[in-house]
């Protein structure tokens, strides 16, 4: 994952030369990143705690590619490509899934609305809960497995957003009033090339299509599996968070299949990756005795 990273790192610090812009890193993420690296190292050769060390390692691996993954989505933007807000939508319409119907039913439901809102905006919070619970239950090879999923859907994700972006649900429609367009200014501001500075003390998601909060709500389910209390409350709060995506998050019912499909296909190549590996590994001794 570290290669990772830094592969996406270099690319940001080239982009940004190029393009002549700037990053802002934020102050409380940083000092929170280098105190996971220097924990990672502690626990790791100087006190061995397996527990401690695989925790920070898992924490600084996915605060350092969320910023790097952040300014990446944020340069993207730049590139200008034609939006396919119209096409997401004709997609909608093929399915047979109205959005604007549906965010009109959520608007006349304020409780409705407001538990959705704190579902969407839980997703740090649970990988907080899902990597502590891991770490605390010895589930090592799960915290790979987290860790891997969501910088590899990232790694999928971006570049598909970057070839077809989108402005969101919210503009199509001309709901913008109505809703929290969070990530609109800076949106508009990247295209029109008038951003030539990126804060990621205030950073937005960008990403229309694929829903990358889409795509991370599996990924919570997924990881949580087999886990008795965790994975009944991740469950409930994680679909809630999918039926928020298009209305709070503005995404197309598009967006939500094609994060979904990213993290199923993701999933199933790491268990074949796995599941081939360990085949190998089996049949050795066997061909090593003949």
């Amino acid at each position: 994952m570290w290669i990772a990273i830094a592969i996406v790192a270099a690319i940001d610090l080239v982009w940004l030369r190029v393009a002549g812009m700037a990053v802002a890193i934020d102050p409380t993420q940083a000092v929170t990143f280098c105190a996971a690296v220097l924990l990672s190292i502690v626990y790791t050769r100087l006190r061995p705690d397996r527990r401690i060390a695989e925790l920070a390692t898992a924490c600084a691996q996915v605060i350092a590619f969320t910023a790097a993954g952040a300014t990446l989505s944020y340069l993207t933007v730049t590139a200008k490509f034609p939006l396919v807000d119209a096409q997401l939508s004709r997609l909608d319409t093929l399915l047979g899934l109205n959005w604007l119907a549906f965010f009109e039913w959520v608007e006349a439901r304020p409780t409705i609305k407001e538990v959705l809102t704190i579902a969407y905006h839980s997703c740090m919070p649970q990988v907080a809960v899902l990597l502590l619970w891991l770490s605390a239950c010895g589930r090592f090879e799960r915290i790979r497995e987290f860790v891997w999923l969501f910088v590899t859907s990232l790694l999928v994700i971006i570049p598909i957003s970057w070839i077809f972006p989108a402005a969101s649900a919210w503009v199509y429609f001309d709901v913008v009033g109505r809703a929290d367009a969070y990530h609109l200014a800076d949106f508009n501001a990247l295209r029109n090339g008038e951003m030539t500075r990126i804060s990621l003390t205030q950073v937005n998601g960008l990403i229309t299509f694929p829903s990358f909060h889409a795509a991370l709500a599996i990924i919570l389910i997924y990881a949580s599996r087999g886990m008795k209390v965790l994975f009944p409350a991740f469950l409930v709060l994680n679909l809630l968070m999918l039926a928020a995506t298009p209305t709070v998050g503005g995404h197309y019912f598009i967006d939500i299949i094609a994060g979904a499909c990213v993290v199923a296909c993701l999933a199933c190549l790491r268990q074949l990756r796995w599941g081939t590996l360990l085949a190998r590994w089996n049949t050795t001794p066997s061909h090593a005795a003949g």
